[in-house]
């Protein structure tokens, strides 16, 4: 049985990993001769540890930071208890580093290009973020920083020898936008960037991403909207690559598509409140606010339902 992989960024070449180690005959494809420096440094850094584990990849040796505090509009400080910055483009170079981009005919293909989806069929009503990102000099505590409204955030956080710092929001313009107005509100001088580019983010719940699987045709990753609600996608594509890899051991690949469904409920629900304080109904994010509080203590910030109540006074819902 020949695969084939589309996209060697985190979800692909993860499962690329998987699959040769395992005595697979597999193959991958990326457009790009080396990975670029856009967003997606944060990680759940418990999940994250515990799958790349599974291929031999210590995620310790890739930890740029662990910032202490995240600071939203300067107004409200939540302890950071699980999201690590990585180096992520040194871990992917490093995984690419012996394998030769191709593309053969398969027996099963898996879609693994992100926002692109450029192999499964396109998804209708899709909703794409625009994100600006820098590397920048900055002397700063080793915290990150958040400015935020409705539609979206910008963030500046530590590299160990320098910083992220971008946006994402509707449009370019608007995270450009939010940029600035980080900047005002945290002094955050415009000094220069080593490293400048755009990119964008699928920002969709699996749900509302279908088909997840189209022939032989397998989606992974943010291709099929594993990215949490506040646009954190490592640790859940690779999450969806293993439970690819899982099926397709098991010979169960027809139960692919209910097991992504089944793991990422969680997804769904972020993605359902965040609707809701865009859109302005106030007592919809009520409502999921203890399960999303829940869900974001166990897996990245400390918080509490009064923590983000008052996020949602700050965004005047």
């Amino acid at each position: 049985m020949q695969i084939q992989i589309y996209g060697a960024g985190i979800a692909g070449s993860y499962l690329y990993e998987l699959l040769a180690r395992n005595g697979f005959d597999v193959n991958i494809y990326d457009i790009r001769s080396k990975p670029d420096c856009r967003c997606a440094w944060g990680i759940a850094y418990s999940e994250a540890k515990e799958l790349y584990r599974k291929i031999g990849i210590n995620l310790d040796d890739y930890i740029l930071s662990k910032p202490k505090e995240v600071i939203i509009n300067n107004k409200i400080k939540l302890k950071n208890r699980n999201i690590v910055i990585f180096d992520r483009r040194r871990l992917l170079e490093e995984l690419w580093r012996d394998v030769k981009f191709e593309r053969v005919g398969a027996d099963i293909v898996v879609d693994a290009t992100g926002f692109k989806r450029a192999i499964l069929p396109k998804i209708e009503n899709d909703n794409i973020y625009c994100t600006v990102q820098a590397i920048e000099r900055q002397d700063l505590d080793e915290n990150i920083y958040i400015q935020m409204r409705r539609t979206g955030y910008a963030w500046a956080f530590p590299l160990g020898d320098g910083w992220h710092v971008g946006a994402g929001d509707l449009s370019y313009e608007r995270a450009k936008e939010l940029v600035h107005q980080l900047r005002e509100v945290y002094g955050i001088e415009d000094r220069g960037n080593e490293c400048y580019c755009k990119g964008r983010i699928r920002m969709l719940p699996p749900s509302e991403c279908k088909p997840i699987v189209h022939k032989n045709i397998y989606g992974v990753g943010e291709a099929i909207g594993c990215v949490s609600g506040s646009g954190e996608g490592n640790a859940p594509s690779l999450r969806c690559a293993w439970i690819f890899y899982k099926c397709l051991v098991d010979d169960k690949l027809e139960e692919y598509e209910r097991r992504v469904l089944d793991e990422f409920w969680w997804i769904e629900q972020e993605h359902k409140f965040v609707r809701a304080v865009q859109t302005g109904k106030k007592f919809t994010a009520l409502r999921l606010l203890p399960k999303v509080v829940s869900i974001e203590s166990k897996r990245s910030i400390q918080q509490s339902i009064k923590d983000i109540r008052n996020l949602l006074n700050l965004l005047r819902l």
